[in-house]
């Protein structure tokens, strides 16, 4: 597979940091291109007429495509956006109880430290993978509210059992709230229980454009969840229509789900999972064969992102580097040390994915002789 003549990326430039930013396909930003002309053009009768509906056909087509009860889940601006909306909806007071883990993003960390300051009790638990369920459970005593934790760990592409947690946590009164930022289009939702709440990204493995999160509620909360801009129709009957608008706003990534369900389709049918597991392979056995470079903690592993053990450099001159010789990765220092994460997706190829690590196999190796010659 190579799609990139699909995406409208800098020619000459190695991007394998799809995870982050995503990449949206050109038969979608060309959708987006004529509703914003068209909004442009006649803007009251675009909000009048068009608006309503084309989002909600386009929340229809994603809810149908991840398998998401019609009335639970809504186009929100991204995870973080529906992080904030599911911890203001729990109302959390001084004294009551959170659990999350070491493994979590940084947006999540701040989310944490901010309850923390109000007198919400937050404790964190070892984020790895093994033995991390049972870790979590201990941790919950009779004043827990919730469980934070990510699907798939941002850097270091763990996949976390969340439906045997939330399977442990059934009917002891404690929500889970799960960051599910790099879930849809990369891997299934988990199973939707009662008090299990999920927030997803739409723009890394689901094309659509930045600014389209979706947040995904359990039935029996749907009625009473809010968004957290108090808006036009903040009251209405229907969750579908409380988030449909939040006053004047650039909606257009919200109106193409339709366009980025069918191009996820036609990739998928042409081979992506394949895709996937041949370059992340490739991706693995390169990035390990680099002096210095070692395995993380053993865990199941996100299909379209590779991550590694860096040694001992400065990630965020690494990442200009990087960046400067034309190739794009992901790393940052981790309370588990430097750990660098390379993503995959329908434009990437083997000659991008070789090219990018023998840049970076460069870029290390000076890094040791400048440490030698101090």
């Amino acid at each position: 597979m190579d799609r990139r003549d699909d995406y409208p990326l800098v020619p000459g430039k190695t991007f394998l940091n799809h995870g982050s930013f995503g990449a949206t396909p050109l038969p979608v930003l060309r959708a987006a291109r004529a509703l914003r002309i068209e909004a442009e053009q006649d803007y009251p009768a675009f909000y009048y007429d068009r608006v309503f509906p084309v989002l909600e056909g386009s929340r229809r087509a994603v809810c149908d495509h991840l398998g998401i009860p019609m009335g639970r889940g809504v186009f929100v601006r991204n995870s973080t956006t529906a992080m904030q909306t599911v911890v203001d909806h729990l109302a959390l007071r001084e004294g009551e109880h959170v659990v999350t883990t070491s493994r979590e993003y940084e947006a999540t960390v701040v989310l944490m430290r901010l309850l923390e300051q109000r007198g919400v009790v937050v404790d964190t638990v070892d984020g790895r993978h093994e033995g991390l369920v049972e870790r979590i459970l201990d941790a919950c005593g009779p004043r827990t509210r919730a469980v934070v934790v990510s699907h798939v760990t941002s850097p270091w592409s763990q996949v976390n059992d969340v439906d045997a947690l939330t399977a442990a946590l059934e009917g002891r009164g404690v929500a889970t709230v799960v960051d599910a930022a790099h879930t849809a289009g990369q891997i299934p939702l988990p199973v939707m229980r009662p008090g299990v709440y999920l927030c997803l990204t739409l723009h890394k493995w689901l094309h659509l454009p930045k600014g389209s999160g979706f947040l995904v509620v359990p039935d029996e909360e749907a009625d009473d969840v809010r968004p957290v801009v108090t808006s036009w129709y903040a009251e209405a009957e229907t969750m579908p229509r409380r988030f449909s608008w939040a006053g004047t706003d650039d909606v257009i990534a919200h109106l193409v789900g339709v366009e980025a369900v069918a191009y996820q389709h036609e990739v998928l049918a042409q081979g992506l999972l394949t895709h996937w597991r041949v370059l992340t392979a490739r991706a693995e056995e390169g990035l390990l064969a680099i002096p210095g470079v070692s395995t993380l903690a053993r865990a199941p592993r996100s299909p379209a992102m590779v991550s590694v053990q860096l040694p001992d450099v400065d990630p965020e001159a690494m990442l200009r580097e990087l960046h400067g010789r034309g190739v794009d990765l992901w790393c940052g220092l981790t309370d588990e040390g430097p750990v660098l994460r390379l993503s995959v997706a329908p434009y990437t190829t083997a000659a991008d994915v070789d090219h990018g690590i023998g840049v970076l196999e460069q870029v290390l190796a000076g890094a040791r002789r400048a440490v030698a010659a101090r």
